[in-house]
């Protein structure tokens, strides 16, 4: 009976998962019937836009969806929280039989679970307030684009249209740093896609500090962002908790963009490891669709490359900043003398091999906050803002190109161009690039072959300035195979030896503003050299773990509660490994070593007065089956399933009280007695298998150590005979209680 409670309860629980709603993308078949005048739809800044960059207007994607099509998806769903005329679907919330029955309708196309899950790129935030230097008009995060060649020639992003996509907006209508906005009406529409409604000025501070690196002035008149002078439109496309829904918002906001004349999008948000593998990060994510719709119709995106550099399992960039024509920003260090990659910032490439990021900025910024006054945060969400006021005042300077034309002269006035690696990309966009003030590359080494390898060496008379040289070596295909950077070697240089890598490949070299490649001559090995230089501080190559089965090692250390009989004393320890597979919903299994303890005090026992102590041990091989769901957001995990354990050993230790007696065998006090202990082992009473159902919730701490309690329910007896005991044959009798609770420690590599 107890086994048939147990299967019941893993049944339901398991129903409840699955047949719960879940959201889809509904694609149609075509736009049969629907009609459409771009010059009633569209703002004339977007109609602009589109005759400058060649685009369609009556292209289809622009098209509204066939309504007819949307009332019967509608009659099925639960909800329709979205739709995308360039993806031509919507996106429902729906249970399992109607998701099925709206895949069978004639004009759907296809459907597909979305399992995106939005994250904002943020790391964490300090809110301090923090003065400016009020000596200049630039902060250190402007400075280090070269950003006062705009500001001599009073380029500030005027003419420019910048929509930023995010989770929020609070104060932005109030806060100081946005006064010369709302003072010349540069705030030009709002969208709350989630609410449905206009008002965006509250819920999550992100998107506040997100605009004040685009076009915020602190309390002292310093800029925070470039594009003082620009035009916004604010959208909000983010909701906490909400896993699902946000690829549609995405969407729909780009769409709203491209509506209302944006020339450039800033999204410092991101769709990855949460319910993606890093094989997903290719550039066909449906936002990647939509982020490459938006570029083909001459809007220029900038988008925040993630914070996962520090997770060994997810080497690669997030989605939308994977597809091809966006404008992906990774970060870098908050200083003006060095170069460093910042920990947090997501490394390249795609999973494509494609080149990913593009640019860097600082990862550490001074931005407003929502509290009051301004403050410091980290992320390459600020790296990307900062870059997209940028990009803003770039494209006054040329408002002939076209985005795409665009996003590459921004890589070409890069600090580093045209070297690239996958922790920097070309490096810090360059104002004086598009002012006409970029002074020339000076020789700063030369490249030298020699028998064993080639030598890097340096002018005997060049003055080293205080920065590293950058070194990549690029395989046939222009994939990198390593890349890292050492401080340089007046007299001796840096030797790079042919077997460390081998034929057929470049070398590609870059020292204080001067670039240089030679091919590699000789036969050779792996790349040794590179692999061992693995600090991310140092820009390093890291590789991509294998994704598949993710194993964890656990500790377990709980207590067994009383129940009358048995006082409750704990189960010592347990430890072992697991394996999950899966991403937001996993699916997993264990095996470990428990020790357990159960103690009887009988000292006091009108049944069997004769026994001081009845103490059971076990030492038990245990497996378990387990689902795993993953509440990211707030960094919880919470596991459910059974367990099964054979006893490898079973032991009963009974200790008796002896009562010292006089000569007429009558005992004397209670106190005098003497104690005999009696050992059974692989006592037979004593059951060989063991069962039941676990629960636990744990806590994850940066990925790498999970904090738990958990809730065990026994559903075997630990006895066969639960009535009696019959010394001294080492029966055992009446059960320890089934609940035990406990703590654990889950290790993550």
């Amino acid at each position: 009976m107890r086994k048939l409670f147990f299967f019941a309860i893993l049944a339901l629980v398991s129903g409840l998962a699955t047949a719960q709603e879940k959201c889809y993308w509904v694609f149609f078949t075509d736009k049969n019937d629907t009609q459409f005048d771009p010059y009633s739809y569209f703002d004339a800044k977007a109609i602009e836009r589109y005759q400058n960059c060649g685009a369609d207007l009556y292209d289809i994607s622009n098209y509204p969806l066939n309504d007819s099509y949307v009332n019967v998806v509608n009659a099925y769903s639960t909800d329709i929280f979205g739709q995308s005329r360039w993806l031509n679907a919507l996106g429902v919330e729906a249970t399992d039989d109607n998701i099925a029955r709206i895949a069978q309708l004639p004009f759907v196309e296809r459907v597909q679970e979305i399992v995106s899950n939005g994250t904002i790129s943020r790391v964490e935030t300090e809110f301090d307030n923090v003065s400016g230097d009020t000596t200049d008009i630039l902060t250190d995060q402007l400075k280090r684009f070269g950003g006062q060649h705009f500001v001599d020639k009073g380029i500030d992003g005027k003419g420019l249209r910048i929509c930023v996509m995010d989770g929020g907006f609070p104060k932005v209508d109030t806060h100081p740093a946005f006064k010369h906005l709302r003072d010349n009406n540069q705030i030009l529409k709002t969208y709350n896609f989630p609410n449905r409604k206009e008002d965006v000025y509250g819920w999550n501070t992100h998107g506040t500090m997100v605009l004040s690196c685009i076009a915020g002035i602190n309390k002292e008149g310093q800029k925070l962002g470039l594009a003082t002078g620009a035009e916004f439109l604010l959208a909000r496309t983010e909701i906490e908790p909400e896993p699902f829904k946000e690829e549609v918002w995405w969407a729909q906001g780009a769409e709203w963009a491209d509506k209302n004349g944006a020339d450039i999008i800033n999204s410092s948000l991101g769709y990855g490891k949460d319910r993606h593998w890093t094989r997903d990060m290719d550039g066909t994510s449906y936002v990647a669709k939509a982020a490459n719709k938006a570029v083909e119709k001459g809007i220029l995106i900038c988008n925040s490359a993630g914070n996962e550099g520090s997770d060994s399992r997810w080497m690669t960039i997030i989605t939308p900043a994977d597809a091809e024509n966006v404008l992906c920003v990774g970060g870098i260090n908050a200083s003006l003398e060095y170069y460093q990659h910042i920990s947090f910032s997501s490394y390249g490439p795609t999973a494509d091999k494609r080149r990913k990021p593009d640019v860097v900025a600082f990862g550490h910024a001074k931005v407003a906050n929502p509290s009051g006054g301004f403050t410091e945060a980290d992320g390459t969400s600020f790296a990307s803002p900062l870059t997209a006021g940028f990009c803003a005042c770039a494209w006054q300077t040329k408002r002939d190109l076209t985005a795409l034309q665009m996003k590459a002269e921004i890589q070409k006035s890069c600090d580093l161009y045209p070297y690239y690696d996958y922790a920097y990309g070309y490096g810090v966009p360059q104002a004086a690039y598009f002012t006409g003030e970029l002074e020339p590359a000076v020789r700063t080494f030369n490249l030298v072959q020699e028998k064993d390898g080639v030598r890097i060496t340096f002018p005997p008379i060049f003055d080293f300035k205080n920065e590293d040289v950058f070194i990549n070596v690029e395989g046939e295909d222009g994939v990198l195979l390593g890349y890292y950077k050492l401080p340089p070697d007046k007299k001796n240089g840096i030797m790079l030896k042919n077997k460390d890598f081998g034929e057929g490949k470049k070398l590609n070299v870059f020292y204080y503003g001067f670039y240089d490649s030679c091919p590699i001559s000789g036969m050779g090995g792996d790349i040794n050299l590179l692999a061992d230089h693995y600090n991310s501080q140092n820009g390093t190559f890291k590789k991509v773990k294998t994704e598949g089965w993710q194993k964890t090692t656990f500790f377990q250390y709980d207590y067994n509660l009383p129940n009358g009989t048995f006082n409750g004393f704990n189960r010592h320890f347990a430890f072992g490994r697991r394996w999950f597979y899966g991403k937001t919903y996993k699916i997993g299994m264990g095996l470990g070593l428990d020790w357990n303890r159960f103690v009887r005090n009988d000292k006091d026992s009108d049944i069997h007065p004769f026994h001081d102590q009845v103490m059971l041990r076990n030492m038990q091989l245990r497996g378990e089956l387990l689902q795993r769901i993953v509440f990211r957001r707030v960094g919880l995990n919470w596991d459910f399933g059974g367990y099964g354990g054979i006893n490898i050993t079973r032991r009963v230790r009974i200790t008796d009280k002896t009562y010292i007696t006089d000569d007429m065998g009558q005992h004397l006090a209670d106190d005098d007695y003497s104690k005999k202990v009696t050992t059974y082992y692989n006592c037979k009473n004593m059951n060989l298998f063991e069962y039941g159902a676990t629960t636990r919730i744990s806590y994850s701490i940066a990925n790498m150590l999970n904090l738990g309690v958990y809730c065990n329910y026994r559903l075997s007896p630990v006895c066969k005979d639960t009535d009696n005991l019959i010394h001294p044959s080492g029966e055992c009798y009446i059960s320890p209680s089934p609940w035990s609770v406990g703590v654990e420690i889950e290790l993550v590599p």
